[in-house]
């Protein structure tokens, strides 16, 4: 079940070099903003459904790849208005973030050989000794970069950990036993 969203804000405007739309929401006690940004170019532009955390910081829960909607939408201008146009997406991401803040959290186990091959993947990448401590901020930014990571461990006792694939893929679909299909393209993102 999806929880209700409570609208609570709204932000919108437009210039001769951008428009925007922001959305505050409350989903299941949780606040939330959908912001779309459409400027003259894709890297001037984004979609993102962020909640607010307890320390008062907003994380990624969302987002809509450019390819899905900034070609289908009007180029900046003042006379643009930036609810009808941009609302429509930043509703679909509230959706989409109320749909993950209601998925019930699971625990997910791991064999001891997923537990080595992490070590390995360290060893290799940090030294035998390595360490590496991931910041919530860090750990949300990948989560919502790239693909899904897939974990998969192969008959010769190989381990393959990815991020590198869509969902569709071959590679993926047949856990790492088919080539990938050369269409895994995600848009480089930007670090703030």
């Amino acid at each position: 079940m999806t929880p209700s969203i409570t609208e609570h804000d709204q932000d919108a405007g437009a210039s001769s070099r951008r428009y925007h739309y922001t959305g505050v929401v409350e989903i299941a006690g949780h606040t939330v903003r959908a912001r779309v940004v459409r400027g003259f170019y894709g890297k001037d532009s984004g979609a993102v459904a962020e909640v607010l955390t307890d320390q008062a910081e907003w994380i990624s829960l969302a987002a809509d790849a450019l390819n899905n909607w900034w070609h289908d939408t009007p180029p900046p201008s003042p006379d643009v208005h930036a609810a009808t146009v941009l609302g429509p997406l930043a509703e679909r991401l509230l959706r989409r973030a109320a749909k993950i803040l209601a998925a019930p959290q699971t625990m997910v186990t791991f064999s001891p050989h997923i537990y080595q091959a992490v070590s390995a993947l360290l060893a290799t990448s940090s030294g035998f000794n390595g360490e590496c401590h991931i910041d919530p901020d860090d750990i949300a930014w990948a989560t919502s970069h790239g693909g899904a990571l897939h974990i998969f461990e192969h008959p010769d006792g190989s381990v393959t950990f990815t991020k590198a694939h869509r969902d569709e893929c071959p590679f993926v679909a047949s856990k790492g036993s088919q080539d990938c299909d050369d269409e895994c393209y995600f848009d480089l993102p930007q670090r703030s």
